[in-house]
């Protein structure tokens, strides 16, 4: 299945982000080991040979400024941020040819791989999914940074950080991306959240009886989609740059490295 990449590098639409100051108006421009952060990106999908191409969606300025990036590997194209991660994934999906596939991170990945990402779609089931996103279990991510802070979901039988790492069946996939843009659009009114999710599966996860099984299930009865949710064995994964102290710890795990 042809499969394009999309690196997310829009802009919040709040106040702003606070690791602007960090780089030089946007932080995919970040130094990380004198390297930008999204070239870090870009390197890793570069490497993966199921990749056919590298799509970066961002600010005008910002794309202005990444011409000419990643030479090596499969073509760079630029296209438009949508307002928000959801509306951007659906115009992606929108454009792709019939019959590929959509893979999707951010350009905050920065200790992204090529062994992360075989991980992730060594595991997608093409037959059995239209739609899953990487995750890193607790014990996976506490076993190797027992000492750094992160926000994990709890469900009853497993518990995940989010590992910013999504593949998105063309054709299929569309009704999931739409349920997430509704979320997105109401994530400040609790109510009609609520009712998106359905009271009775949030009920389930507030007092920690929902099952894992049971929330792609939920998913898939609200959408149609079915919904993989993997976990990595890199905890790496879990890691993104949302605020000063993640530059630190990702200079620091790569500075171990020797990177």
């Amino acid at each position: 299945m042809p499969m394009s990449a999309l690196v997310l590098a829009g802009r919040r639409n709040d106040a702003g982000d606070p690791l602007d100051e960090y780089s030089g108006g946007h932080k995919a421009f970040l130094d990380i080991g004198g390297v930008a952060m999204i070239d870090r990106v870009l390197d890793a999908l570069g490497g993966v040979t199921s990749v056919i191409e590298r799509q970066i969606s961002a600010p005008a300025d910002v794309r202005e400024r990444l011409q000419g990036r990643g030479e090596d590997g499969p073509p760079i194209r630029f296209v438009e941020a949508a307002g928000s991660p959801s509306r951007t994934v659906h115009q992606a999906l929108k454009a792709a040819p019939a019959g590929s596939s959509l893979l999707v991170t951010t350009c905050d990945h920065a200790l992204l791989n090529g062994e992360i990402i075989q991980d992730f779609l060594g595991q997608i089931d093409g037959d059995k999914m239209d739609a899953a996103a990487a995750c890193v279990t607790r014990e996976t991510y506490w076993v190797a940074y027992p000492d750094t802070k992160r926000t994990f979901v709890r469900f009853r039988d497993f518990e995940f950080s989010g590992a910013n790492l999504f593949w998105f069946k063309v054709g299929a996939a569309e009704p999931l991306v739409e349920f997430w843009r509704r979320l997105e659009d109401n994530r400040k009114k609790p109510a009609i959240m609520a009712a998106e999710i359905g009271l009775l599966t949030g009920a389930l996860y507030l007092t920690g009886w929902l099952t894992k099984a049971a929330a792609l299930k939920r998913i898939n009865h609200k959408t149609g989609v079915r919904v993989g949710l993997i976990p990595l064995r890199f905890a790496e994964a879990a890691i993104d740059v949302d605020k000063p102290a993640d530059i630190e710890l990702v200079r620091s795990i790569m500075s171990e490295r020797g990177k």
